[in-house]
């Protein structure tokens, strides 16, 4: 298997099946997912491997500082741990040597100070700013029958008509919101320079009446809040992957060889079952004796582009685009995104290569 430049492979795939049955048949396209690493939002910090956790200020900051520490103890890559962090029984004994407090009230020059006995990189502060529910209570008109009219068919059964009387009432409802915000900063040990801050936050609500399902729990919501707060900071501060979806093409443009028609049907086939190796193959052997088929070139780059082989994917996608001599959107998107790739290489190979 090819990999990225550096020797690290970076992509994994599975195939996305649009529709039921074979596509050629029924017109519905084949894709494949591509599991991509992206470098971190904020590069610099996801260069600071060797890092401590101090805790946060504000209602429920050592909390999260804690759940924070969790986040970045559990980030790993290539069965790999990311970061290493400074043991929390090390951290609190230098705390109190320093005398300092245990409330997250820690200053760049002190943040310095600590981070130089504990042996860390990074020293990561912050406060919560934010971390309440609000209820908020309101009623709902219900109405329900009380009396239908009867009737009788031909045939003289009763059956229930229509409603001729109505009771109705109002409910107790309520609404509740939860908000969470925090902002933490990374402070670099060797500069003492901030090399990352941001304001993060995260709302979410739930409704519910007496008669029907309650209001979510506020331990439910601020669970969530803070959970899509985690996620936005695992983003910021190391390598992530995300998963794109690459259409496959069938047409047989620019194929006269029935042989060849019948290697590129037979590759999606494979691909339809998760076999990109053998469609790769077929693909290959169907452009050797198909040179002209812009749709052969472009799958052969889904190939390279699965396996992780960028210069390869880039090539191909753009002999493809050459070859058809228009645009067409599946190879615009191709050329985007492996060219996007291209440019972020440098940074995951920094990001994996830095201690």
């Amino acid at each position: 298997m090819q990999t990225l430049h550096g020797g690290i492979n970076r992509f994994t795939f599975f195939v996305l099946l649009t529709c039921a049955g074979f596509f050629l048949l029924t017109g519905c396209a084949t894709k494949i997912k591509v599991n991509m690493l992206q470098p971190a939002q904020y590069h610099e910090a996801s260069l600071t491997k060797a890092i401590a956790v101090l805790p946060f200020q504000g209602h429920g900051g050592k909390a999260f500082a804690a759940e924070l520490e969790g986040v970045l103890a559990g980030i790993g890559i290539d069965d790999k741990r990311y970061f290493t962090l400074v043991d929390r029984a090390s951290i609190d004994k230098t705390i109190s040597e320093m005398q300092l407090s245990q409330s997250g009230l820690v200053d760049q020059k002190t943040a310095v100070k600590l981070g130089k006995l504990i042996g860390a990189q990074g020293i990561y502060t912050g406060i919560v700013t934010q971390n309440k529910y609000d209820d908020s209570p309101y009623r709902e008109d219900r109405q329900t029958c009380t009396r239908y009219e009867k009737k009788r068919d031909k045939e003289g059964r009763e059956y229930q008509g229509s409603c001729i009387s109505w009771n109705r009432y109002t409910v107790n409802c309520m609404k509740r919101v939860a908000n969470f915000a925090v902002s933490p900063k990374l402070v670099e040990v060797a500069t003492g320079r901030i090399i990352y801050a941001r304001d993060l936050s995260s709302m979410a609500d739930s409704s519910g009446c007496e008669d029907t399902r309650p209001a979510q729990s506020e331990l439910v919501l601020l669970g969530k809040v803070r959970e899509s707060v985690k996620n936005e900071f695992r983003r910021d501060i190391a390598p992530y992957y995300v998963t794109l979806e690459i259409k496959l093409m069938d047409s047989t443009d620019g194929i006269e060889s029935k042989e060849a028609k019948d290697k590129l049907k037979r590759g999606i086939e494979y691909a339809d079952k998760g076999r990109m190796d053998s469609a790769c193959e077929l693909w290959g052997e169907a452009r050797i004796i198909a040179p002209n088929s812009y749709v052969l070139l472009y799958n052969l780059g889904v190939c390279a582009e699965s396996r992780g082989d960028l210069d390869a994917a880039i090539g191909l996608y753009k002999q493809a685009d050459k070859m058809l001599g228009k645009p067409e959107e599946d190879i615009t998107l191709a050329l985007n995104r492996v060219e996007g790739a291209i440019r972020n290489r440098a940074k995951i190979k920094e990001a994996l290569g830095s201690k």
